[in-house]
């Protein structure tokens, strides 16, 4: 008994220190003072002046982007690879899994000062596209991971059963596999997005004259004092993210439910 209380007592507290500092963003975007150190009403006005403050617009517009073909790019070459991997059972795919893990393992700074370098060389102008590629970079293995585990489940022998029924290569992908893979490319492109909008060591390198990101943004701001605005869109942002969360949760409960009904 005592032992169980000792576990409940930790669980607690590590839930209480993961979700103390959602709940404080929270409450302070209505703090009616303009400091976090203190608390002095509620108010909307950090909301008001969160939209009409055109230069964070701006930057979260850049990141919402730069997020979006990033993740898209992302789950699209990871469905590939995934599929691709899942089929060869040749030489080398250890080598090959490792080597599209690597950038995982590579600390992110020292990727993001050799593409810097890549760049200054061949003389490319930073902007939104090596924003893109390199966020990349860094979610790519993530997609194609979370592709791969759903892919190596999949039954060989589709291909061979889908083509016996008349299917050409596009439908056995479209009407087979894609379906099969939903749950997993839903959860590879949300990891990317997620991967790409809070990325700040990436962006600090490759991000030029009007690409600048929603998290350097934020990180220069720091240098002045935040604002009551940033916790503003902090919280717009949790919002956000838990309907999306419950969106796609109770579209995977209904498809389970589905499922097993049938």
């Amino acid at each position: 008994m005592t032992v169980d209380r000792v576990v409940n007592g930790i669980a607690r507290g590590v839930f209480v220190f993961l979700y103390l500092p959602i709940v404080a963003v929270i409450v302070y975007s209505f703090n009616a003072a303009g400091t976090n150190t203190r608390f002095e009403g509620l108010t909307l006005q950090w909301y008001v002046e969160l939209f009409q403050d055109a230069a964070l617009m701006q930057t979260l517009q850049t990141s919402a982007i730069v997020a979006v073909i990033t993740a898209t790019v992302a789950t699209i070459i990871g469905i590939m690879f995934a599929l691709g991997i899942a089929r060869y059972r040749g030489r080398g795919r250890a080598s090959l899994l490792a080597l599209i893990a690597l950038p995982l393992i590579v600390p992110e700074i020292v990727l993001g000062v050799a593409l810097l370098s890549v760049f200054s060389t061949t003389r490319i102008p930073l902007g939104i596209g090596t924003l893109v590629l390199g966020h990349l970079i860094v979610s790519l293995p993530l997609a194609t991971l979370v592709l791969m585990s759903s892919a190596v489940m999949l039954d060989p022998s589709l291909p061979e059963a889908a083509t016996d029924l008349g299917c050409t290569p596009w439908q056995t992908f479209t009407r087979v596999y894609f379906p099969l893979l939903r749950p997993a490319v839903v959860a590879a492109w949300l990891l990317s997005f997620t991967t790409s909008f809070s990325n700040i060591v990436m962006s600090t390198f490759l991000s030029g004259v009007g690409s600048t990101t929603l998290p350097l943004k934020i990180y220069s701001s720091l240098k002045t004092g935040l604002t009551p605005t940033i916790n503003a869109l902090g919280a717009l942002l949790i919002l956000l993210t838990l309907v999306i969360v419950l969106l796609v949760g109770v579209t995977q409960m209904r498809r389970i439910l589905v499922e097993s009904r049938g």
